[in-house]
């Protein structure tokens, strides 16, 4: 009977572990805010809920098929705990790397597992290792991968008759605004709309690289296209002091599935290298400006 309480007891703890790690490096993949205490309630939460599930399995109440689908749905509330209320489409994505993370793990740990004949220790071990891995050292191209994917959006963006179509990343990390109205920026690969800018709006591009300000400044003086002239500052790395010539649009519209949504509040920043070494988008959207479309 203490064997069977003991394993019981173990069994709990590495679920508590393994729930709290990958609620951790969940919430540092995407820069979540939460707290040690936070993350332990929803760890607690999520062991609880799987300890409902292995119950009603074991009384033949519900079949396996059930039981997965149920311990999927469950991270909704133990992200929920963990993180605070967050907006549908986020809380969406957030699910979707408690899940990414989870299989990663998971993996690992049915690896060891099977090289160590079905020990749990390695295998649980070996689990949290890969989470380790995938959150602090083996992210890279997999994040990305996976962030283009969840964060795509294809976005139609107007200039009078004429239209940019492109598909967009959602950029968590773009603050531009433009100085004078405080619009937040959409950053656009110089090609992608290049074939509808006046002439003298493209020679404008030649002298950007010479910091020549003030003959930028008298040719969009003359331009058609002078109400929408704008100059965005920004900073990366190794350029403090940084400039994006850009343009006011008439209207952003946004894509996703079925919905259309559109706005008017924005900038479109001009970027004259490529976004995506594979060709994946050819924008970088604001977050504000798909909270704010309608």
């Amino acid at each position: 009977m203490n064997e069977v309480v003991l394993r019981i007891l173990q069994s709990c703890f590495m679920a508590f572990v393994m729930h709290y790690l990958i609620l951790w490096a969940t919430s540092g993949v995407l820069g979540l805010k939460s707290t040690s205490m936070r993350l332990s309630l929803g760890a607690f939460f999520a062991g609880l809920i799987d300890s409902v599930i292995i119950f009603l399995m074991i009384a033949g109440i519900i079949a396996t098929p059930s039981a997965i689908l149920l311990a999927f749905i469950s991270i909704i509330p133990a992200a929920r705990v963990s993180y605070g209320r967050l907006l549908p489409r986020k809380l969406l994505v957030t699910v979707a790397y408690v899940y990414v993370i989870t299989i990663m793990g998971g993996g690992g740990g049915l690896a060891v597992s099977y090289l160590t004949g079905g020990k749990a220790v390695p295998a649980f071990i070996a689990t949290i290792a890969t989470v380790l891995v995938v959150a602090e050292l083996g992210w890279g191209l997999v994040h990305r991968k996976i962030r283009e994917w969840l964060f795509f959006v294809p976005i139609e963006i107007l200039f009078g008759e004429e239209r940019v179509f492109v598909n967009a990343l959602i950029d968590t990390g773009n603050r531009l605004r433009d100085p004078i109205t405080g619009a937040p920026v959409i950053i656009l690969e110089y090609s992608a709309v290049a074939s509808i800018l006046p002439g003298e709006v493209r020679r404008v591009f030649g002298l950007l690289d010479a910091g020549d300000l003030a003959a930028i400044t008298d040719i969009m003086a003359n331009s058609p296209w002078s109400s929408r002239f704008r100059v965005i500052p920004f900073a990366s790395i190794g350029k403090e002091k940084g400039m994006l010539i850009g343009f006011r649009p008439d209207e952003v519209r946004i894509v996703e599935g079925d919905r259309r949504a559109s706005t008017r509040n924005a900038v479109v920043g001009i970027y004259t290298q490529r976004l995506s070494a594979e060709g994946g988008f050819r924008a970088l959207l604001h977050p504000e400006i798909l909270e704010s479309a309608s």
